[in-house]
């Protein structure tokens, strides 16, 4: 590294005069008024003074001494020599398409959830296109999604009872926000989101997911009260419904972006103009045995095993959407 009496250039781009820019950190020093031996508290300080009263100078040269005071202040706080050599040092080193290895590194530790991203949408639109015209027509769909495993035997009897000859029944290990330590998988919570898009009839999720999928769940008012009179009493009174507002999914939906440096904004948000009325968005069932036989088994360590079943928005036809949820709840 060159020594403090070398002299030093800057991009003549940042406008300090010549006799400022070629100075050495002691001649820094010195142009700010201070002694060899100052630390950065006291060349901050000092800079904050100067600048201070530069800006508040009406001279027809005060920006041109503000510019050389930054330049100054730039060289007495080590700053230029360290990019100097930085730049000496890469200039050194080997580069992949003008990156060097660490260049590489920051790069990909900053960008690969896109890159992933962006391979999952095409893998989930390749299976939507293939499930849409290359396999034999699915007739209905049960989509899973929250932190279980799926035993898919009891959906199977149920949709075959239904008269349905090719039933779609997938299932993704969906972990929402937690304080156990469990880790999301990117690849399966895009990879859900896009099966949804398919047209299933059936969303079910666990306690935890079911806020986060709220704009892909249909009000189920109306079934709730039509299975009043479908479902035993026993039955109909361990189902709960769950409601929620336009406006509580969007405060949710931000603050998770944020927390989880998707979205770096900052600035307040107006919910104001989103909904603050709730609507039913499915029916929570915590009782074990029932969570049990509908096939589920939660991977929650702290956490009562649950789902929530309701309609998918997005479904083709609501009526047998509807259909489909009575017969699960029927025969339980």
């Amino acid at each position: 590294m060159a020594t403090d009496k070398e002299k030093k250039s800057i991009n003549p781009e940042e406008g300090a005069s010549e006799q400022v820019a070629n100075m050495t950190r002691e001649e820094a020093l010195k142009f700010l008024g201070l002694p060899e031996d100052a630390d950065s508290e006291a060349i901050d300080k000092r800079f904050w003074q100067l600048s201070k009263n530069l800006r508040t100078s009406r001279g027809d040269d005060a920006e041109q001494k503000l510019t050389d005071l930054s330049a100054a202040y730039d060289i007495a706080t080590g700053n230029r020599d360290k990019r100097e050599e930085a730049e000496e040092a890469r200039a050194k080193e080997k580069k992949f398409l003008n990156k060097t290895k660490a260049e590489w590194k920051n790069y990909v530790s900053y960008t690969w959830k896109y890159y992933v991203a962006a391979v999952v949408f095409i893998l989930g639109t390749v299976f939507v296109i293939n499930s849409l015209f290359f396999k034999p027509s699915v007739d209905c769909g049960i989509i899973s999604i929250g932190n279980f495993e799926l035993s898919d035997e009891y959906y199977k009897e149920i949709t075959k009872k239904l008269g349905y000859n090719n039933p779609s029944i997938l299932t993704y290990c969906y972990i929402a926000v937690n304080d156990e330590g469990q880790q999301a998988d990117l690849f399966t919570n895009q990879a859900a989101v896009t099966t949804l898009y398919s047209g299933t009839n059936v969303l079910v999720t666990d306690k935890a997911a079911s806020p986060y999928f709220f704009e892909y769940y249909t009000d189920c008012t109306s079934l709730y009260e039509s299975l009043k009179g479908a479902l035993p009493e026993e039955t109909y009174a361990k189902i709960t419904p769950v409601y929620m507002s336009e406006r509580e999914y969007k405060k949710l939906i931000t603050e998770f972006r944020r927390s989880k440096g998707y979205d770096m904004s900052t600035a307040e948000v107006d919910y104001s103009s989103f909904s603050d009325q709730k609507i039913m968005i499915g029916f929570l069932i915590e009782d074990e045995e029932i969570v049990k036989k509908l096939g589920y088994t939660s991977y929650w360590k702290n956490q009562p095993a649950s789902v929530v079943i309701g309609m998918n928005v997005l479904s083709k036809d609501q009526n047998d959407s509807a259909s489909l949820i009575t017969a699960m709840l029927l025969s339980l």
